[in-house]
Parts: C-alpha cells; structure tokens; sequence
C-alpha cells in the first residue's frame, strides 16, 4: 500500500492509494502515522477517495490513531469517502467518533481550527 504525505503549514495529508483498507495494510498505515509522530506532526488529514472497501481493522486503525494523535495533542480528520465506506462508517456510528468531511477544504478548515 502507497501512502503519500503532503505536508503543509501545521498538518499533514494522507493520500491513502489503496481500493481495500484491511489488515495488514492497517498496520502499514498505523506505523506510518506514528512515525510522522514522532518527528513532531500532530495534525492529519486523510484522504480516502481511493478507498473503494474497507473491513472492521480499518475501522479500528482510525480509532487508533485518532487515540495516538490526541495523546500527542493531535488530530485525525478523514475526507473523501464514498458512499459505501461512509455507509459503514455510519452503521457502525464511528461517523459521530471520527471527523469526517467530503472535501479536502472542509477537512482542512477544522485542522486548522
């Protein structure tokens, strides 16, 4: 799995370039969240326009790395879905857990809130 990092002024983007986000692309993901912790970024933006499916460790990766960022007083937005994820995310009401918008210039307006 691709991920591209857009750093930008105070946050990051994540263009996850994935169809299906489960595991083990999850840890992928979650490893490579926390290494761009490390080096001091505290804000991220992911982009899930490609993600066509994803199954409950996708689920589970946004909530741990929502959880990583705001130990580090962080945050995690998500933007892009369609409407099968988003349908998902809605059933399983993580849409009322995680921030969620439909384009990057929403996403990035609460970031930077």
């Amino acid at each position: 799995m691709e991920i591209i990092d857009r750093i930008e002024d105070g946050y990051v983007v994540l263009d996850i370039q994935s169809d299906m986000l489960e595991y083990p692309k999850t840890m992928v993901l979650k490893n490579h969240v926390m290494h761009l912790l490390q080096d001091g970024h505290q804000r991220f933006v992911m982009n899930l326009s490609k993600v066509e499916m994803l199954d409950s460790f996708g689920i589970a990766s946004f909530i741990s790395i929502l959880k990583l960022c705001k130990s580090k007083n962080g945050n995690l937005t998500l933007y892009g879905l369609n409407q099968p994820v988003m349908h998902l995310m809605e059933l399983t009401h993580m849409d009322r857990v995680l921030d969620i918008w439909e384009t990057e210039g929403q996403a990035v307006s609460q970031v930077k809130s």
